[in-house]
């Protein structure tokens, strides 16, 4: 289970408003990037620090199962989520960064399984309730609890703060262009790539033209694996207000899933803006710093998507503009010598500039194709 298909439903838990040091006007905490991950230290009950992952595209916050365990909790209530069952947490006390104490947290328990990159997720609601900054270059979560000050070179975006389920966290949307068309989209620093979009959505910018080169990637949902593959494609512009982004690989979902968002913008991209929050004024601004965009994320340098039934390793999909289009690989050929799936995709691996070769069984007959691998988008 990843931690996307945990936050898509909604359940109202127990959360006091925070308190800090009387007078204090720019508190700031300490946060990090790490493996993809916006980290911040906290503590449970005085035990810490724990990392735990700052996450604008969550609508509750977790924990671990095994920290619950570890920190011998018992479950307030059970409750439901995506038809599975989940223990929801009270935390007496839980501490930010040493700076914001919050008495009684409700914490839902994830699942061991979940791939999370910490100890425990903190939902949108800790940057979007309160005026509050967040500053990925210097490292820095800065709190303001008599308002927001004046932000020097931020510029305010199209946004708006909404949830699904009255009483759960407030996730950010704001306007980005893509090739030239603005998408309201759902910015999420748990997303791992750059940008993704829902199928319909990517259909609407054009994106799914025969004519448009694509990698068919995995995408995961609440039962592991889908079936069908998505799509990894290139656009050439992405805005964000003044902000220019060139030749972004974007990831679209498979036809048929859920439509959660129209378009998500992830850390890769997000790194690279600080983001304020203003709570009075509604407003959501952004400030390009001084970091890189994220590496691009990785897609088959062959193009093919393979499928596996009854012992035989078939070619499912074969990507627009891949080695394999070129090569003349289809779908519905049956690679012959991998005894396996996996061993199919070993033999489909390697670096760029690999030369592969495959023997195929077409309509009966034996075909034998060669490509050479590739960073074809």
């Amino acid at each position: 289970m990843r931690r996307r298909d945990f936050i898509a439903g909604g359940v109202l838990g127990l959360a006091a408003s925070p308190t800090w040091a009387q007078g204090a006007n720019d508190i700031a905490i300490p946060i990090r990037l790490a493996n993809g991950r916006v980290l911040v230290d906290v503590t449970l009950n005085g035990t810490g620090p724990l990392p735990f992952v700052i996450d604008t595209g969550a609508a509750v916050s977790g924990m671990m199962q095994a920290l619950a365990d570890r920190l011998k909790l018992t479950p307030a209530r059970h409750v439901r989520l995506n038809g599975k069952g989940f223990p929801l947490y009270e935390v007496q006390e839980v501490v930010y960064g040493g700076a914001i104490r919050q008495p009684r947290v409700a914490l839902f328990g994830l699942e061991r399984s979940m791939t999370l990159g910490g100890d425990g997720l903190l939902a949108a609601g800790v940057v979007t309730a309160m005026d509050s900054q967040l500053e990925f270059e210097r490292g820095v979560w800065r709190v303001h609890p008599n308002g927001a000050p004046t932000l020097e070179g931020y510029e305010p975006l199209p946004s708006e703060m909404k949830t699904n389920v009255h009483g759960l966290s407030l996730i950010p949307y704001a306007d980005v262009g893509i090739n030239g068309r603005t998408q309201r989209t759902l910015w999420d620093t748990g997303g791992p790539r750059p940008l993704s979009l829902h199928h319909e959505a990517a259909r609407s910018l054009g994106l799914l033209h025969p004519s448009v080169s694509y990698a068919p990637i995995p995408f995961a949902g609440i039962q592991g694996l889908l079936p069908d593959s998505g799509r990894m494609v290139r656009v050439s512009r992405v805005t964000i207000g003044s902000h220019v982004y060139e030749n972004v690989l974007v990831a679209v979902q498979p036809a048929g899933t859920p439509r959660n968002y129209d378009a998500l913008l992830g850390l890769p991209i997000m790194r690279t803006l600080d983001m304020a929050f203003d709570r009075s004024s509604k407003t959501f601004a952004v400030r390009r710093n001084g970091l890189t965009v994220g590496e691009d994320p990785h897609y088959s340098r062959s193009g093919i998507w393979l499928d596996e039934t009854r012992g035989r390793v078939q070619v499912a999909v074969v990507g627009t503009g891949s080695p394999a289009a070129g090569a003349d690989v289809r779908p519905g050929d049956v690679l012959e010598g991998p005894k396996s799936l996996d061993d199919a995709i070993a033999l489909l691996s390697g670096p760029e500039g690999q030369v592969k070769e495959l023997r195929l069984v077409r309509n009966g007959q034996g075909v034998t194709v060669r490509f050479e691998l590739n960073a074809y988008l």
